[in-house]
């Protein structure tokens, strides 16, 4: 079975969101149903999350599996040429199984726009039609507040009793204007249910000067499903792109991954881990964790293309879950460019070493 990494852009004011439901009309469906048509069975979809009706995507990430004699390319053609006219795939390329639509996400950009100017046809599925003044100034004021990780319990609607931990982070809120629009871009690893559309509500709230950039900070401190009663119109939001993190190796009991902002401690500092592993550079270290709970557990590190890979454990009782890794990584290795004898070797961490000396994140 082949698995295909996709992206695409939709307008999203014809649509009930993304995702299937039993009444309503999704952006999923309807790639499904030409998926369908092109290889005459039942094909799922697993995107990197949900939009919501109205919302629109200009670069929502999708995969699916198939093992029809296609190439990317030819996908590409098929499923554009059947495809309703505000659903385009920008991109396929084929992909291991290693890759994960949804699980693999280290960081989402969604953009919040409003026109400021005159109501606008050619805007008005894309930007929220705001009929009073705004004040800028105030509303980044007010935005440094949301920055960072914080519980966002006020700001979405996802209910406590199934989402009982609803702490996030939103690494960065940048305002951009271009002629009448305005464009709030919220950066993070993942977002609840109406998350940025409450966020940018209370934003909005504070540029009409209904509410001190304060405001916000007492609301998300109130961490209460009562308090930010406003949603900000659907039509405004659009997911810009998603950025996800590669993976080694993968099974039940752990995973090889790249280290990421949320990791406690790291090796190195994580601009340099990051940019090695984007460079494929020889050498470059990857983080050891379980998968649910992203426990760390040992380093993996990629020595040289001659010398090969060490997997050095923290615990002894992890042993074998590393040993459960070591097919999938002798073909990593492979795949990479090591020489044919070049080594995989599994073995406990000796903290003692300088090599060994940890920092803490950020």
């Amino acid at each position: 079975m082949r698995r295909f990494r996709c992206t695409v852009s939709y307008v999203g004011n014809a649509y009930d969101g993304w995702q299937s439901q039993r009444n309503g009309r999704s952006v999923q469906e309807q790639i499904e149903e030409v998926l369908h048509a092109i290889a005459h069975t039942k094909i799922n979809i697993t995107a990197s999350g949900r939009t919501d009706a109205g919302v629109s995507a200009r670069a929502q990430v999708f995969h699916f599996d198939s093992d029809m004699d296609l190439s990317a390319r030819k996908w590409m053609g098929a499923l554009n040429g059947r495809l309703p006219k505000d659903i385009h795939i920008m991109d396929i390329e084929e992909t291991d199984q290693l890759f994960h639509a949804r699980y693999n996400v280290r960081m989402k950009q969604y953009a919040y726009r409003v026109n400021l100017g005159p109501y606008d046809v050619f805007t008005k599925d894309t930007a929220y039609q705001c009929p009073v003044k705004l004040d800028t100034g105030k509303m980044e004021q007010a935005s440094k507040y949301l920055i960072g990780t914080h519980d966002f319990t006020s700001f979405n609607s996802n209910p406590l009793s199934e989402t009982p931990d609803q702490v996030r982070t939103v690494t960065d809120i940048v305002f951009a204007k271009n002629g009448n629009i305005l464009t709030m871009y919220f950066t993070g690893k993942g977002f609840l249910r109406y998350m940025v559309r409450m966020m940018s509500a209370a934003l909005i709230e504070v540029g009409k000067g209904k509410m001190e950039p304060e405001g916000v900070k007492r609301m998300l401190d109130a961490r209460s499903k009562t308090i930010a009663r406003k949603n900000a119109p659907a039509n405004g939001l659009t997911l810009e792109w998603v950025d996800y993190f590669e993976v080694c190796a993968l099974n039940e009991q752990a995973m090889i991954r790249e280290f990421l902002a949320m990791d406690e401690k790291m090796p190195a500092p994580l601009t340099k881990l990051e940019g090695d592993v984007k460079e494929a550079a020889w050498p470059r270290i990857y983080a050891m964790t379980t998968r649910s709970s992203q426990q760390l557990l040992g380093v993996f590190r990629a020595l040289s293309k001659a010398q090969g890979c060490v997997l050095e454990v923290f615990d002894e009782n992890d042993l074998p879950k590393a040993q459960s890794l070591r097919e999938q990584l002798t073909e990593w290795l492979r795949k990479n460019g090591a020489d044919e004898d070049a080594a995989l070797e599994i073995r406990m961490a000796d903290r003692n070493e300088n090599s060994w000396f940890f920092t803490e994140n950020g």
